[in-house]
Formats: structure tokens, C-alpha cells, sequence
């Protein structure tokens, strides 16, 4: 049965709520288990995040399905230290009829702030369609839900097209139809970027970008400059594939066998993932392009039929009445998370931070608003090196570990120098000066300057002349790359 916009309007009813309890044991008959649950909040929590807002209708929806699924505060608790792909995995271990049933919650989600942010809009059908859950609307679209380490780059409104080897026909097929792909995705606020063209632009373009990169990277030197025209020409769009996306997703276990586009999936909650999700070319990229376009534009249109006196009831369930009663509410948003980052940023009453480390060696407090512990690249490299030194060291013994040393620091540092760079290596190790001391000083002072006394755990500490060491869980850092380091 159709029902209007206005029905949608789900605000919360305590007395109804109530009335309804007796019969949600239906929905907690379903096979979810607790790890379910956990993947579930955590869906949840990104789907009402997403649009940047935060309103009462959305909080009071949550608070409903919570207790229909009997999610308590430990499941959502563990949903903050998973990713939305971990998340989407486990949720697709499911059968299809607890499939639909989260079909239905998220779609009602949606619409419990009574508008429907496009930002929404790609993420619901995203969750549809990387869950697979068996619908004639989502058959034939073979796609995937990945999170993935803070890249050095913003893709929020691209489309790229990636591959892991090279597809004649696929890329003949996207060559004949750019101008209708591009168009399709600008229609739908995406921007198409197939790497072949930008590469090929580039190349005959060559002097333009590095006159653009003389301005827009100050830090680079001429050598640089020079390296990066010298080896433009011999990039391809199978290399970029691999070295943007490739590489990190098969090390972590997902195979991409064939050619696919990427969309960036936005999240208003500060994290160390971008999301994305991978839909296959198929033999048509235009008509595969076409069919997501228009499943995303219809995707609150999707409404399975009722089979079961179960599903009925977890249907009403979901309803929610128009309260008559004004609220006393507030929308939420991002500053509001800053705000009581700062608020807590100098106490210990938060849970311990994790650590993520890009690949360039920054290093961010993930759980503190993602903020940078700024420090030299030397200590950076020293502090890395013991992240990797679970069981501690003397610092007597660093001398060994020069060739450890380097490789951080080489990956690190912006100097193109090799003998600057071993010469700082052999001054650290050999204590030439004050070179250790300062440098565990400065690291020091990078994390007590966030976290106050809380900084402890942090810190490379040890007795005078034993093994120093980070008493960090190591199951708090997070590595964009650590193979690079090592």
C-alpha cells in the first residue's frame, strides 16, 4: 500500500512504543546475533551521520530499533571500532528475510527526518546493494562495500574507474560513451574521472602541470619537479589502479578480478576510513552506470511485499505516530562533536585513543577528533621504530638497528639528500650530541601538548639504561601501510 511523505514523519511516541512492546518479540525471534547487532549499530550510526545532521527524529527512530533488536549500549560501544565494510560483511552472512528486515529499518531511517540527503540516498543504496539482499531491482549489479585507510587524496564526488589489468573492450566501450558517462554522473553531482583520459591529459599537458604544481606544492624542489616529469610519461592507467586501490585491498583479502568504478560514500563522522563502494563495469559500464543512477534515485521506492504475519507485525513496529506534544530538540552535527572533543581533551575519562599512521608517517589520535601529534620526521621515524619494538629495547643497542632506522626515515622525510638523511640516522643511533634526548623530548611534548597526563601510554619510556619501550596496546595502531616502514 503507497502511503504519503507526511505518514513517514516518525517521531517518537513513548505511549505507542509501549503499547507495541508485547509484540516485538517477533523481530528478536529473527538470527541475529551479537556480532549482527554490533554490525547493525554500527550501519545505523553512519546512515543517520551521513547528511552532517543530526535531528530528534532520527535519535527517537534509533532508540526503537534498539530495543526492537535488543541492541544494547556494549554492541553500539563495539560498533565504533569496526568499519562500515567490516560492518557490511557481517551483515551479509545473514539470511535474506533478516536481509529485508534491515531493508526495512534503514529505509525507514531515512526517512525519520522527514527529507532524504543525497548523501543518504548513496549510502542506502550502497548497503543494499554490497548486503545482497535478493531484489529484481538490485539483480545483475554485482557490488562491494570497502572501507580504506585515510588517502592522501579527496575523492568525495569522483567516480574512478579501476582496473586490475587491462580490459580492451571495457575500456572501448567507456571510450565510445564518455560523454554520456560524464554526463550521467554530472546529472547526479559526480564527477567522472577515467584515469586513461587523465592520464593522457596530463601527458600533453605536461608543462601546464608543472608550472600548477610549482604553485600548488611550494615544498617541492626542482629535482622533484623534474623526477615527476621525467616519469609522467611512462605512467599508465593499471599502475594507478594498483597504487591507489589495488594493492591495499588485496593485501587486506578482496580481490577485484574485474574492471569496476569507485564511489567515494560521504560520512559526516570524523574516522581513518573513506568508504567506498565497487560496482562491477559488467560488459555495458554506461547501462551499469544507468541502472545504479536510477536504482539510487528510486531507492525509498523499494519496498519488498509483506509474505508473513511476522513481517506485519515487525512492520508496525517500525511505524511510529506523530507526537502532538512539542520536543525540546536539538540537531546535531559536527561542531557539536568538536565541541566535546575539546571539552574532554585534556582529562582521562575517555577510553585510550587509537593511533592511525599514514604512509607519509603522520600521526593522528583517532579517537580525539583525528588530531595530528605534530613532530619532526626524525621522531616520527624513532617513534615508530619502537611501535614496532613490542618487547622493547635498550637504547644502547639502536646502533644495530640503523638500517631499520633509515628505512622509516627515508619514507618520512621530505629531504632528498641520502647522506643528510644517514648522517641524522648515525647522530640518533651513535648519541653524537644531544640528538636522543631532544628527540624523545619533542615526542614528549607532541602528545603531552593533546593529552595532558593521559599522554603516558603513549610515550617511550623505560629504566636508565634498560629497555624503553610504548606500553600501547598494539591493537590500537593503525597502520595505512606498514609494509612501507619495514
Amino acid at each position: 500500500m503507497k502511503k504519503t511523505r507526511q505518514k513517514y514523519n516518525l517521531l517518537y511516541n513513548r505511549n505507542e512504543v509501549a503499547r507495541l512492546q508485547p509484540k516485538i518479540g517477533d523481530a528478536k525471534t529473527m538470527k541475529f546475533k551479537e556480532q549482527h547487532k554490533t554490525a547493525l549499530a554500527k550501519v545505523l550510526s553512519d546512515l543517520v551521520q551521513c547528511d552532517g545532521i543530526v535531528n530528534q527524529g532520527e535519535i527517537d527512530f534509533l532508540q526503537q530499533v534498539y530495543g526492537l533488536f535488543n541492541i544494547t549500549l556494549t554492541s553500539r560501544k563495539k560498533a565504533t571500532n569496526i568499519s562500515l565494510s567490516e560492518a557490511v560483511a557481517i551483515l551479509k552472512s545473514l539470511g535474506n528475510e533478516e536481509k529485508i528486515a534491515i531493508l526495512r529499518v534503514i529505509r525507514q531511517l531515512s526517512l525519520s527526518d522527514d527529507a532524504l540527503d543525497p548523501a543518504e540516498s548513496l549510502l542506502l543504496t550502497a548497503l543494499l546493494l554490497s548486503i545482497g539482499i535478493e531484489l529484481p531491482e538490485t539483480e545483475g549489479i554485482n557490488a562491494n562495500f570497502v572501507s580504506i585507510p585515510n588517502l592522501s587524496f579527496e575523492t568525495r564526488n569522483a567516480v574512478l574507474y579501476v582496473e586490475p589489468a587491462f580490459d580492451k573492450k571495457i575500456n572501448a566501450c567507456i571510450e565510445r560513451d564518455y560523454e554520456a558517462i560524464s554526463n550521467l554522473l554530472r546529472q547526479a553531482q559526480r564527477e567522472f574521472f577515467y584515469l586513461p583520459k587523465v592520464i593522457s591529459d596530463l601527458k600533453t599537458k605536461k608543462k601546464t602541470f608543472h608550472n600548477t604544481l610549482s604553485y600548488i606544492e611550494p615544498t617541492l624542489s626542482e629535482a622533484q619537479l623534474d623526477h615527476i616529469d621525467t616519469t609522467l610519461p611512462q605512467l599508465d592507467s593499471l599502475f594507478l589502479s594498483k597504487e591507489i586501490f589495488l594493492n591495499y585491498l588485496n593485501a587486506n583479502g578482496l580481490k577485484i578480478k574485474k574492471p569496476a568504478f569507485f564511489l567515494k560514500i560521504g560520512n559526516m563522522k570524523p574516522g581513518i576510513y573513506q568508504d567506498f563502494l565497487i560496482i562491477e563495469t559488467g560488459t555495458n559500464p554506461l547501462q551499469t552506470l544507468e541502472r545504479f543512477v536510477q536504482l539510487n534515485a528510486n531507492i525509498l521506492n523499494i519496498n519488498p511485499p509483506v509474505i508473513t504475519p511476522k513481517e506485519e507485525t515487525f512492520i508496525r513496529n517500525l511505524t511510529l505516530k506523530t507526537e502532538t506534544e512539542p520536543k525540546d530538540e536539538l540537531n546535531y552535527t559536527g561542531f557539536h562533536k568538536i565541541i566535546i572533543d575539546i571539552l574532554l581533551k585534556y582529562n582521562g575519562l575517555h577510553e585510550v585513543s587509537r593511533l592511525f599512521i599514514n604512509r607519509k608517517g603522520d600521526i593522528f589520535l583517532i579517537d580525539r577528533n583525528n588530531t595530528e601529534v605534530k613532530m619532526p620526521a626524525l621522531c616520527k621515524a624513532l617513534y615508530i621504530f619502537f611501535l614496532f619494538q613490542e618487547d622493547g629495547i635498550s637504547l644502547n643497542y639502536l646502533n644495530d638497528h640503523k638500517s631499520e632506522l633509515y628505512k622509516i626515515y627515508r619514507c618520512i622525510s621530505t629531504y632528498g639528500d641520502e647522506e643528510l638523511l644517514k648522517t641524522a640516522i648515525d647522530n640518533l643511533t651513535d648519541f653524537i650530541g644531544s640528538t636522543m634526548n631532544a628527540n624523545l623530548s619533542r615526542i614528549r611534548k607532541a602528545f603531552r601538548d593533546i593529552l595532558g597526563d593521559e599522554a603516558n601510554i603513549y610515550l617511550i619510556k623505560g629504566e636508565k639504561g634498560g629497555r624503553k619501550n610504548i606500553h600501547l596496546d598494539r591493537s590500537l595502531v593503525v597502520f595505512e601501510d606498514r609494509k612501507a616502514f619495514e
